[in-house]
């Protein structure tokens, strides 16, 4: 049970790392909203096309 404080206080720390490193620290809250909300959308869609089209690739490359 003592581990569930600590592991509360290494994400706190994570999250507040992460809005000094992209500066949203200093937004509304709507506005961090937004701004991860398309964050996450791109790195989605990125992970999407990555592992659709790399076997395509490989196989293409491969093929030779």
């Amino acid at each position: 049970m003592s581990s569930v404080p600590s592991h509360r206080g290494t994400i706190s720390t994570l999250i507040y790392k992460y809005e000094l490193q992209t500066a949203l620290y200093m937004l509304e809250p709507w506005e961090k909203c937004l701004f991860n909300f398309i964050f996450l959308g791109i790195i989605t869609l990125s992970a999407l096309t990555i592992f659709q089209y790399t076997p395509m690739l490989v196989n293409k490359l491969t093929a030779y």
